[in-house]
């Protein structure tokens, strides 16, 4: 595959493993359509330690059926949440102010074009629209790069998506894994499938995590995730059908911490000793010891070593030329 191994978003955050990992604080609907809501909402993002906020785009005509009397309650529900442009340029400009990127996932074209209208440096392609062959064309005709959720998609749902984003344009692509179980109890996180998109895959993969809590982050972030994006709210108790299982500040502070913390304590995976662990080897291990006979014994740290310069259990043929007293350590 032709897609780039790291890439940057805005030329401010780059993703990839060797980079810390990007959180983004999914608002999604959690602006309740309400302007101050929303604002407080990024700021609160930004404090909290995100590098992006993502809302949701759509025109609920466009991809739901409005005549459908069964589709009443998600009609009322969606369009009392819809964005209208004006909106998406005052939460763009907070974002900025904020230092954060703004981007969003488009649910039909029209909002798609509204987000390239408006400059977005990356569009999110939700769960459900892994199958939308439609969407995924034109937004691949943008160039943008793009972030792919996985929620609910089996192997060959993705791969086709993955194969068809490829033909049709797309070179830079993070791909998150994601269970659609609002709260994912944790025996169905399911995370060693980040570990099988790193080994499949050469491009970034993320988590898109919809657990309770900051470990299963940690831990998606430990296997190789460059991405994490939560579902961000400003209180769990404001009335809207995502709060309740939203993380809130605090929450949300505590996966960006241990986020960051998991990504440094990966390591580079090669087993060398640190120069702190190098200079207490004279403690930790046992040096050769000279019995009364003079012969040489694994017995005891050296306390007497200056430097790190030993011999161990494996060189006793080295003790050939030194003739320590007894009792006392063979010194190189």
């Amino acid at each position: 595959m032709n897609f780039s191994k790291e890439f940057s978003i805005a030329s401010k955050l780059n993703i990839g493993p060797e980079h810390p990992p990007i959180v983004v604080a999914e608002i999604g609907l959690n602006h309740n359509n309400d302007e101050e809501i929303g604002k407080k909402t990024i700021a609160a993002a930004r404090k909290a330690g995100a590098q992006a906020v993502k809302f949701q785009s759509y025109v609920t005509e466009e991809f739901i059926d409005i005549h459908n009397p069964e589709a009443k309650i998600l009609v009322d529900i969606f369009k009392k949440y819809e964005l209208s442009e004006t909106m998406h340029k005052k939460f763009q400009k907070t974002a900025e102010e904020e230092g954060l990127i703004f981007f969003s996932t488009p649910l039909c074209i029209s909002s798609l074009n509204l987000l390239i209208n408006l400059q977005v440096p990356v569009i999110k392609i939700a769960s459900g629209d892994v199958t939308n062959k439609t969407l995924l064309s034109e937004t691949a005709k943008s160039k943008l790069p793009v972030i792919l959720s996985s929620g609910a998609a089996d192997f060959f749902e993705l791969s086709r998506a993955i194969s068809f984003l490829e033909k049709e344009g797309t070179d830079k692509l993070c791909l998150l894994h994601c269970v659609s179980i609002y709260p994912t109890p944790p025996e169905k996180a399911n995370l060693k499938v980040v570990e099988t998109f790193k080994n499949l895959y050469t491009f970034p993969i993320g988590f898109s995590d919809h657990t309770a809590g900051s470990i299963a982050a940690s831990v998606a972030v430990s296997l190789g995730a460059c991405m994490i994006e939560k579902h961000f709210t400003l209180d769990k108790n404001l009335n809207g059908p995502d709060h309740v299982i939203s993380a809130n500040p605090e929450e949300l502070k505590s996966v960006c911490e241990n986020a960051f913390i998991s990504w440094k304590m990966k390591g580079n995976g090669g087993k060398k000793p640190w120069p702190e662990e190098i200079n207490g080897r004279f403690f930790g291990r046992r040096s050769l010891y000279a019995d009364l006979k003079g012969n040489p014994i694994a017995l005891r740290p050296d306390l007497t070593q200056k430097d790190t310069k030993y011999l161990d259990s494996w060189e006793t043929e080295k003790t050939t030329f030194l003739n320590p007293r007894p009792g006392k350590p063979f010194h190189v």
